[in-house]
């Protein structure tokens, strides 16, 4: 999955940015993207002297935001070279140089990239998809995760397929398509909860993302230019869930519930 998603993002990272997606590859967003990152930065809990890691960060769109608006560090880290040279180009543009350090690499291996307990936070905004082995990107972040930081994820996941026969193979041909054109592997909430669970992560919450979508000029418009349909004309939002997950790191395993 990392050289597939490697290669989609290598040729696909300029149509993204060429429609209404721009430098936030984010499908799931409100009409003005900052009212999104405003959300994101909220609910994530960055703060300034942070050290933090957006892995999957694209062209670094939300980590020069985040950067521009606090005294913080950010690693970012991409497995498409492209995206981490047009990345680096815009946080030339931008001027934060100092408070972003774009690589490019596979985030499943984030205790081989990075020193241990070294990040206050972990942001991964619409990338966790994007692995081929969910558990082991959770358990590498965990490795490079200081006490008392965070993982905030925030992507789409699998609903439960019910209902009829037709309507349960319409829905798992809609997932193998969306798996297929974005180079994904859409997440289990179930599954996602088990690997959180066999680690010392403890959860802070799991909710739905409470921003209105907008899809007009982003997703609606970008699969409408490529030719892509995932549902045979309808709308393929009602088998996702786009949830927020957060989850700490506790100072000691055994150390009581609060």
């Amino acid at each position: 999955m990392s050289k597939k998603t490697e290669s989609y993002y290598d040729a696909w990272t300029k149509r993204y940015m060429a429609s209404g997606y721009g430098d936030i590859i984010q499908a799931h967003r409100p009409a003005n993207v900052h009212d999104l990152l405003d959300y994101t930065a909220e609910q994530a809990g960055i703060k300034d002297g942070m050290t933090i890691l957006d892995a999957g960060c694209g062209v670094c769109g939300p980590a020069i935001y985040f950067a521009e608006k606090y005294d913080i560090t950010i690693h970012a880290l991409s497995i498409s070279g492209e995206q981490i040279r047009i990345a680096k180009e815009r946080i030339s543009k931008a001027g934060p140089e100092n408070k972003i350090i774009p690589q490019k690499g596979d985030f499943h291996e984030l205790d081989k990239l990075y020193p241990a307990e070294h990040f206050d936070l972990i942001l991964l905004l619409e990338s966790y998809g994007h692995a081929s082995n969910h558990k082991k990107l959770i358990h590498s972040a965990e490795k490079v995760l200081k006490t008392n930081g965070k993982i905030y994820i925030k992507d789409y996941f699998k609903k439960e397929i019910t209902g009829s026969k037709t309507r349960m193979k319409a829905v798992k041909k809609a997932i193998k398509r969306m798996n297929k054109y974005y180079a994904y592997n859409l997440p289990d909430l179930n599954n996602t909860l088990t690997y959180l669970r066999q680690t010392d992560l403890s959860l802070q919450y799991i909710q739905r993302h409470q921003l209105p979508l907008d899809n007009e000029k982003s997703v609606g418009q970008f699969e409408t230019d490529y030719g892509i349909d995932l549902y045979d004309g309808g709308f393929h939002y009602i088998f996702l869930e786009p949830l927020e997950l957060l989850f700490q790191k506790p100072a000691s395993r055994d150390e009581p519930i609060t």
